[in-house]
């Protein structure tokens, strides 16, 4: 592993090693995010639906 960053770094630089690194871990909790907030839309869609059941 460090190998494999320092041969990274000698190639690309530092800097593009740093910014690859950090994209890849936001779109990793962008991802998070987009899966929490969709079970939290479907779960409003459902509560919305209780909420308008007749009642018998």
């Amino acid at each position: 592993m460090k190998q494999n960053l320092f041969i990274a770094i000698s190639s690309v630089g530092f800097s593009i090693v740093v910014t690859l690194y950090l994209l890849i871990n936001i779109k990793q909790s962008i991802d998070r995010f987009t899966n929490q907030l969709s079970e939290f839309v479907k779960e409003l869609h459902h509560q919305r639906h209780l909420l308008h059941q007749p009642i018998i």
